[in-house]
């Protein structure tokens, strides 16, 4: 039911049972209640700059306090002491290099454990920020009210104790956010953590200092940035990934059951807007707009790397702005943001890149249409590739590396 009916309908009981007042200023106190409502519940309510930011995007909206309407919660406020206590997580799960989504699922189950304080009492023997159980051998009610270590336990990893935390538990990676945190809790009440994601990436973002401003980049490029970042920490799959995300393939590495290869990250980003990428790097850099140096690059093109005296075209990541990049780097690496690109390894090979949506990021038509010939030998001053696409590959790099091994 429509949020605002509700308002009306509750002040109009509250004036007919009061048996008088001003109906006039009845009308106007519902008008403006339904305008506040309305703040908080509709979705189109966004900045026009940067477009609508996923659930869960782990940035800093800025303002004095983190605040936020949480559907079945209400209207959550961070206060500075439970903001601390979200720093103490995330800077746990930094050192052991959990990643970003793990970082948000941490945030978000200590919100709805504890709301983000640090209790002494709970069901049972639960106690602390994540209501962890000395019984059930997270630790004694010292160490799990103590949030250092009540975070460290939850993530887990070789360290005790006993109970598997996030990092214990196999495929996290490629579960819904609040399914991960799920198997860690085994809560009773399994969907009761998915409604803390959006408000938990705000609180991530604060605690790292990743401000939406940087993040939120204008229109469709936006979006396409933002659906990338999403897969964070989804594991490596040669030949994996479609429009809706992270597939299965038979040469997904034992454990992994879903996954990316490079261009099926950039297949998925892109498709979140209405462009169609091939599931190939040769097919993908012969789309959109050539883009001839780094230093030409904006956020949302692709960036392009081939190895020394081959026209083999081997990988495909994202440029994010800020000398950053992301991507699905190889077996055994998950979908990771890269700092300094500009200084790394990457640059010995990389060869150009290709701008897919037009300047102003407001328009989800591309370039030029994916598949389509870029401009001729010397005309962008770009790298030619003597068969830049030889093969089709459904089956995405493997298929190429297959095709090519048997030609």
């Amino acid at each position: 039911m429509d949020k605002k009916l509700i308002v009306v309908g509750v002040l109009l009981l509250a004036f007919l049972f009061s048996g008088g007042g001003i109906l006039v200023v009845g009308i106007g106190i519902v008008a403006g209640m339904a305008g506040s409502v309305n703040a908080f519940w509709d979705e189109d309510a966004q900045d026009e700059e940067t477009g609508p930011l996923p659930p869960g995007t782990v940035c800093d909206p800025g303002g004095e306090s983190i605040a936020e309407y949480v559907p079945g919660y209400g209207y959550y406020v961070v206060t500075p002491e439970q903001m601390g206590y979200a720093a103490t997580i995330v800077h746990v799960g930094e050192e052991k290099d959990v990643p970003e989504k793990g970082l948000v699922v941490a945030i978000m189950t200590a919100l709805q454990e504890s709301k983000l304080d640090n209790l002494d009492y709970g069901d049972r023997d639960s106690l602390g920020l994540f209501q962890q159980r000395p019984s059930m051998g997270w630790g004694s009610e010292a160490q799990v009210t103590d949030p250092a270590y009540a975070a460290g336990a939850f993530f887990g990893g070789p360290e005790p104790p006993s109970p598997p935390g996030l990092l214990d538990t196999p495929g996290w990676e490629q579960m819904a956010h609040g399914d991960a945190a799920q198997a860690v809790q085994l809560s009773g009440f399994p969907r009761a953590y998915d409604k803390w994601q959006s408000i938990s990436g705000k609180i991530v973002g604060r605690a790292q200092d990743i401000e939406c401003d940087g993040v939120g980049v204008g229109g469709d490029v936006g979006k396409v940035i933002q659906a990338a970042r999403s897969q964070l920490g989804v594991q490596y799959c040669w030949g994996g990934g479609d429009a809706n995300g992270p597939t299965y393939t038979p040469d997904c590495p034992p454990g992994v059951t879903e996954g990316f290869d490079c261009s099926g990250l950039t297949l998925y980003a892109y498709a979140q807007v209405g462009i169609t990428l091939g599931h190939y790097t040769g097919l993908q850099w012969n789309a959109g707009k050539r883009v001839r140096t780094y230093e030409d690059l904006r956020p949302g093109d692709l960036m392009f790397y081939r190895n020394k005296g081959t026209d083999y075209i081997h990988h495909v990541s994202m440029y994010l702005g800020d000398d950053q990049m992301i991507h699905a780097p190889r077996t055994g690496k998950p979908v990771e943001i890269v700092s300094d690109v500009s200084e790394s390894f990457y640059m010995a090979t990389f060869i150009g890149g290709s701008r897919l949506i037009e300047d102003g990021g407001d328009t989800a038509e591309a370039s030029v249409r994916p598949g389509a010939a870029t401009p001729g030998p010397g005309g962008d001053g770009a790298p030619v590739l003597a068969d830049p696409v030889p093969w089709a590959a459904p089956r995405g790099e493997r298929a190429v590396a297959r095709a090519r091994r048997s030609a």
